[in-house]
């Protein structure tokens, strides 16, 4: 999707490293202020208002909200937008690093960030770069000490977050057999990477969904801005692979006679896997014969892709293949 926000963002982080020419952006100088530097929060804040109503529109929020009293009232790009971002998203959990070498940043708070945690909250509530915007926005003189580097920093990477959100694209990255692409985690961004986690391990079985992905931490997963994934149509052909030498080996399992035979001598062995019925009947010579993998194995075009993590399934309910 064209994204008419990002080359304002671009703009702004252009400005912020321009400020790194001249003063040196580490722990110690982070509540360094200055009439630019608020210059460029309120750029920050009025960019993410206006991205996260249009946020708002595309996830079917109702733009014409109304008071107490039943009276149509102004759309609150926090609490009403940034809300249903959270409902839906979870965004006060995303995370990005700052990565930018211009910046000399040490302490790990000071580098992970979660900029839109309490963001959708106003007043003492809210997020710490939401409170200095307006406090900026309706008295600069006598707020000015709340126009910090660490504010800005923060209210940029929230912004960065939401165009993630708002270009919602999903990139291709080649075949899995001879790929030697790795994705790009700064998605476009000179300061900042995005989280991201991968969910290409997966145990298969003849029925297959998200509980079917291995080694996916839950936590990192919230935290995570995009994740990397089979293809649709990649992982549906895994999944037939998979039945049709589950269904070649089932049948050279149950034709087998030396296992017909030591499943009747052990009747207990009903309730193992064929694996352990195999290994315990023959040993791995009889297993190697039994099981099959070759349209597995033949499968050469598995493809894998990045998609931006709106805590949806990540892989579709997949029956068995008869």
């Amino acid at each position: 999707m064209d994204n008419m926000y990002w080359p304002v963002y671009k703009n702004i982080e252009r400005e912020f490293l321009k400020i790194a020419e001249y003063i040196n952006i580490c722990d110690e100088q982070l509540k360094v202020y200055s009439f630019h530097i608020a210059d460029l929060i309120i750029r920050c804040a009025i960019e993410i208002e206006a991205i996260s109503k249009e946020l708002y529109k595309r996830l079917g929020g109702n733009m014409n909200p109304v008071d107490e009293n039943g009276k149509t009232r102004d759309l609150y790009f926090d609490t009403d937008c940034l809300g249903l971002l959270e409902e839906k998203w979870g965004i006060s959990k995303k995370k990005v690093k700052v990565s930018a070498l211009e910046v000399f940043l040490t302490r790990e708070e000071n580098i992970i960030l979660t900029p839109l945690k309490k963001s959708n909250k106003r007043g003492s509530s809210g997020s710490q770069w939401k409170k200095a915007y307006q406090a900026l926005k309706h008295d600069r003189r006598n707020s000015l000490k709340c126009a910090t580097i660490e504010n800005l920093i923060s209210s940029m990477a929230a912004l960065f977050i939401l165009n993630l959100y708002y270009k919602d694209e999903t990139s291709d990255l080649g075949r899995l057999y001879m790929n030697d692409r790795t994705f790009d985690s700064r998605a476009g961004s000179d300061i900042f990477n995005a989280y991201v986690v991968s969910a290409t391990t997966l145990r298969m079985e003849l029925e297959m969904d998200d509980l079917n992905i291995i080694n996916i931490d839950e936590e990192k997963r919230k935290e995570s801005i995009f994740i990397i994934k089979y293809t649709d149509s990649t992982y549906r052909e895994m999944h037939r692979a998979f039945c049709l030498d589950y269904y070649e080996t089932k049948s050279n399992f149950d034709k087998s006679e030396v296992i017909q035979k030591y499943v009747a001598e052990h009747p207990e062995s009903k309730e193992k896997s064929m694996n352990e019925i195999c290994i315990e009947a023959g040993g791995h010579e009889l297993l190697c014969n039994i099981f099959v993998n070759r349209h597995s194995l033949n499968s050469k075009n598995y493809r894998t892709e990045v998609i931006v993590n709106k805590n949806e399934d990540i892989y579709q309910k997949l029956k068995y293949i008869d």
